[in-house]
Formats: C-alpha cells, sequence, structure tokens
C-alpha cells in the first residue's frame, strides 16, 4: 500500500507490520520519510482492507504470493523494514527477491526480531480460545477492552494474529546461502524483555556486509509510540547508503 508516493523518490523502502498487524500503522511514515523516499507498506490476506481473505499460516504461502507482486514494482534501489515478524518474513523476502528476481535489497532494518536461528519457543497460541487470546492483548494495552467484551471482534482480531503465529512457529532457519549482503541494522525497545540486547546482537551476524545494532525508549512496540524518532532514522539509514547505488 501507498500514501501520495513522492513522484521524484530515489529508493523505496517496504515496510512490514508485526504479527496480528496490517499496513495502516504506516499511513503517516511517508510524510515523515520525504520526498526522497517512497513508502510500501505490506499489507497481507485477511486483515485490514483486505480481511475478507484467508491469511496465510506458513512463510512459503506469504513469500509465494509477495515476492511476484513487489519484484514487479521495485524499479527504484530498495530497503527493506520489519518490526517483530514483519522483520523475520522482511529477511526471507530479501532473500527470495535477491535470489529468485535479481534484486538484492541496498539496506534491511530487523526491528524489535529475534535473529531466524534464535526465534525461541512456539507461541501456544492454538491453546488459547479467541477470547484468551484477545484477552492477552488487552492486558498488553494494544487492543482496547471493548474488542475482549465482543465475541465477533475478538474473533477478527484473533483470525490473524493464529495465522501470523503459525508462520513464526513453523518456521525453519535457512541454511546455506543465508546472509544478506547489504548493510543490516537491528533495533529494539529498551524495555522490551522478549527481545533483549543479547538477542538483538544476533543479528548483524545475518549479513555479508555490515551489521549494528540500536536501542530506543519504549518497550516492544516503540516505533507505534515514538514514530518521529524511528522514521527519522530509517531516512538517515536510507539516505545515507543511497549514493553509492545512484
Amino acid at each position: 500500500m501507498e500514501w501520495d508516493p513522492p513522484r521524484d523518490a530515489k529508493a523505496v523502502l517496504v515496510c512490514l507490520p508485526h504479527a496480528g498487524s496490517g499496513a495502516f500503522q504506516f499511513r503517516t511514515w511517508q510524510e515523515r520519510l520525504g520526498p526522497d523516499i517512497a513508502l510500501l507498506a505490506v499489507q497481507l490476506p485477511g486483515r485490514e482492507n483486505r480481511w475478507r481473505e484467508e491469511p496465510a499460516t506458513r512463510m512459503a504461502e506469504v513469500l509465494d504470493e509477495l515476492a511476484p507482486a513487489l519484484a514487479a514494482r521495485l524499479d527504484l534501489p530498495y530497503f527493506v523494514y520489519g518490526h517483530s515478524m514483519g522483520a523475520l518474513v522482511g529477511y526471507e523476502l530479501a532473500r527470495v527477491l535477491g535470489r529468485e528476481h535479481g534484486r538484492w535489497p541496498c539496506g534491511f532494518v530487523a526491528s524489535a526480531c529475534r535473529a531466524p536461528d534464535d526465534q525461541g519457543e512456539p507461541s501456544g497460541t492454538s491453546r488459547l480460545t479467541d477470547e484468551e487470546l484477545v484477552a492477552e492483548l488487552v492486558a498488553e494495552g494494544l487492543v482496547p477492552a471493548a474488542v475482549g467484551a465482543n465475541s465477533r471482534l475478538a474473533a477478527a482480531v484473533a483470525r490473524p494474529l493464529r495465522a501470523d503465529n503459525a508462520v513464526c512457529d513453523s518456521y525453519t532457519p535457512p541454511g546455506e546461502d543465508a546472509l544478506l549482503p547489504c548493510p543490516l541494522v537491528a533495533w529494539r525497545g529498551q524495555d522490551d524483555a522478549g527481545v533483549t540486547d543479547d538477542h538483538i546482537r544476533k543479528w548483524p551476524a545475518w549479513s555479508a556486509a555490515t551489521g549494528t545494532v540500536r536501542t530506543f525508549p519504549g518497550d516492544h512496540f516503540y516505533p507505534l509510540a515514538d514514530p518521529h524518532h524511528v522514521t527519522a532514522a530509517l531516512r538517515a539509514f536510507v539516505l545515507g547508503l543511497l549514493s553509492p547505488h545512484r
């Protein structure tokens, strides 16, 4: 999805959201990124304006849909930003676009996500009812309490989250040719107990170029709480790497 893409953009920034979420969380980012960068937000099936579609439950299904569609639209140097599950999908997407379509990204940003070989224990989502699953989201302040009190709303929220958790739970990290050839940065919120400093420092090893880490104020969802600092950091990252590709 795009919102008023700039006519004279020099690069594309592909953004992938966290599990259970959709592209609309990025709708204010285009203005923040400025005229040099065109934002392209990924909208997976089963959420927001695609809520009638069946969500994918395996990484291969996600990639089969995304990669050809994106490859056809990437006529400029591009970068990938993914938050939480979006970082894992973005990493695999970058590999497919590079290997199968000859379109490697110029840079990759992994936000609030463990490295591919350090994903941790399965989510356990399948053992929870919709109400129990949404109650956890309410307790974390991620959805309003009114959603948890309405069974139809709870089911609508739980459906894409279950699918996304299934994608992560069934994920197998790659073996050979796993490194991205582009610079990689890995970010986390300083109060994120699920993605610690030790976790995030494993990401740079997945780049054959350069890899760095950065910590932002906030918890796991720090980009939602302070999009200004995150988009400023993204803009600096993209423009700092863009000149050699122009």
